[in-house]
């Protein structure tokens, strides 16, 4: 495998106020094969974004690496860190927010291009002109401001931001759950035909199991700041072996009102980052729990070839 990203132990504490620490992600591990994406699923709380931020050091990590295609992320002074995101870039959550109100479409795409020093005036111009139409764009809207999209137009305007520099590594982080459903077919269909074009590397975080599915090549599921599972598409899907992964596929909509009564739910919330379960953190809502589960948690095993997950049941 051709890794682009290699991510070992990485871990993201807070330090509260009052005392205590937030272990918002907690050894996190993985290989991420070049062109390929990598979903990140769990529920809200589980540490996605907080990772998905973590690894462009747009939050600071607390413990681990990531060594994008042989460079050590967090090991980068500030010079080098701006030069390596040239490389990484990260589509957001909320398409407006996430978006400056008081600048036009066509200068937040041009922005990039400037902090790089990329360019002249008028081949910017040219080069936002192009990722406005790649991304469906009109261009007659290119000075018009945020409010004056739809929140699908503000996601395009966000993607082809991101595009501007021409990026290896894109950190889709739920890019389209602020979206309609139909808005969010049509952005999804438009990231992989960007991919097909452009050999991009995706990580691609969001809590729509389904959504997941269908995008990625790889899926990573988290809980309360851990991975639990993680494997190939296909495999994950045909065999979820972790009793949390098997409770998000259960949790999954589905048609058939015949199948919906004969359905599993995990009864509690999910616990605190602050104060988490001792032994396996999931335990309290396993309907599979073992002692060992509550006193001890469980390493990470390989029960096929690329798949693993953190379970005592393997």
């Amino acid at each position: 495998m051709d890794a682009l990203l290699e991510v070992r132990q990485v871990a993201k504490h807070f330090d509260l106020k009052g005392g205590g620490v937030l272990k918002a992600v907690d050894g996190v591990s993985f290989d991420l094969a070049r062109g390929q994406t990598l979903g990140v699923v769990g529920e809200s709380g589980c540490g996605k974004s907080t990772l998905g931020k973590t690894l462009l050091r747009l939050e600071e990590p607390t413990a681990g690496s990531a060594v994008l295609d042989g460079i050590d992320l967090f090991s980068l002074g500030r010079t080098a860190l701006k030069a390596a995101r040239r490389r990484m870039q990260m589509i957001f959550q909320d398409p407006f927010s996430s978006l400056n109100p008081r600048r036009s479409a066509a200068a937040i795409i041009e922005q990039p291009l400037v902090i790089h020093a990329i360019g002249n005036q008028a081949e910017r111009r040219q080069r936002v002109d192009a990722l406005m139409a790649e991304v469906g764009l009109d261009l007659r809207y290119r000075n018009r401001y945020p409010h004056q999209f739809s929140g699908g137009q503000r996601q395009r305007i966000g993607i082809a931001r991101a595009l501007a520099l021409n990026p290896e590594l894109i950190i889709c982080d739920e890019a389209v759950s602020a979206l309609d459903v139909s808005i969010q077919a049509q952005i999804i269909n438009l990231l992989l035909d960007l991919q097909q074009t452009h050999g991009h590397t995706y990580i691609f975080i969001a809590h729509d199991l389904s959504v997941v599915e269908f995008i990625s090549d790889r899926i990573l599921v988290m809980y309360l700041g851990r991975v639990v599972e993680d494997a190939p598409k296909a495999e994950l899907v045909a065999k979820h072996l972790h009793p949390y992964t098997q409770a998000l596929f259960e949790a999954s909509p589905i048609l058939d009102p015949d199948l919906r009564g004969m359905r599993c739910t995990v009864p509690g919330d999910l616990p605190s980052p602050i104060d988490p379960p001792r032994g396996c953190h999931f335990h309290p809502r396993c309907p599979r729990a073992m002692d060992p589960c509550r006193e001890v948690y469980p390493q990470r095993k390989e029960v096929a070839p690329g798949h693993f997950t953190s379970c005592h049941l393997y």
